[in-house]
This record gives structure tokens, C-alpha cells and sequence, in this order.
């Protein structure tokens, strides 16, 4: 691994770590100052999550926001390195340098053009033998 895509896959990280150390947090102190409908009463209980702040209160009152906002994001980051911890598992580095990588393939492109002419070489065998046989 280079170091450009070392430097890169570090800053991904330390963004997705502040990304889940904050959503986790929020999401925390959101459960933790809830006030529940069922228990205040709604119109009381909305009141009551206000003034647990604005942003805290709102996604308190909001479900489908919280839910977008803060848990969408986390289950994406989930998916996504699971793909690539998974893309990262399969991909089998290989051992061979380019010079033997270029010198395999001169090889095969060799053998290819051997079994070619080889080919060509017996169709022109059979041309002329049925060519003698037809005369």
C-alpha cells in the first residue's frame, strides 16, 4: 500500500470515528432526556423535550428526523466498511513483480502464437491433402 492511500484511508477513518463518536452521543443524550408522551402527556411532553435544548428537543420531538440525521448515517458508515472489510478480505495481493508480470506475459502471448501457427499450419496440411485427393 502506498502512502497516498494509507494517508487517505486514515483520514476516512478519524472523519468516520468523529462521525459515530458524535451520532452516538447525540443519540444518547437524546434516550437519556426523553420525555414520553405516554407519561406527560403529549402536548406536555413536547414542552418538556424543548427545553432539553433545540437541537436535542427537536430530534425528541422529530422522530423521522433523528432518524435521518443521526441514524441513517450510522447504518451507511456500517454498510460501507463492512463492503470493504469484506472487498479488503477477498483481495489477494499478488507476489510477482511487474518484470516477471510483463515477462509471463510475453510467454503466453508466445505460446499463443505457437498454437496459432500450429493450427493454421494443420488446416493447410488438410487444404492440401484433400486438394491431392480430389485431383
Amino acid at each position: 500500500m502506498d502512502k497516498k492511500t494509507k494517508r487517505n484511508l486514515i483520514i476516512v477513518g478519524v472523519v468516520e470515528l468523529a462521525l459515530i463518536i458524535f451520532c452516538l452521543t447525540v443519540s444518547i443524550v437524546v434516550m437519556v432526556t426523553f420525555n414520553s408522551p405516554d407519561q406527560f402527556g403529549t402536548i406536555t411532553a413536547r414542552q418538556l423535550n424543548e427545553q432539553n435544548g433545540p437541537m436535542i428537543g427537536w430530534f425528541q420531538n422529530n422522530p423521522t428526523g433523528f432518524f435521518l440525521i443521526i441514524v441513517l448515517p450510522l447504518l451507511i458508515v456500517l454498510v460501507v466498511d463492512i463492503v470493504y472489510l469484506v472487498m479488503y478480505a477477498i483481495k489477494k495481493e499478488s507476489n510477482i513483480s511487474e518484470e516477471e508480470r510483463a515477462i509471463l506475459e510475453e510467454q503466453a502471448k508466445q505460446a499463443a502464437k505457437d498454437e496459432l501457427r500450429a493450427e493454421i499450419m494443420a488446416e493447410l496440411a488438410a487444404e492440401e491433402k484433400s486438394g491431392a485427393e480430389q485431383k
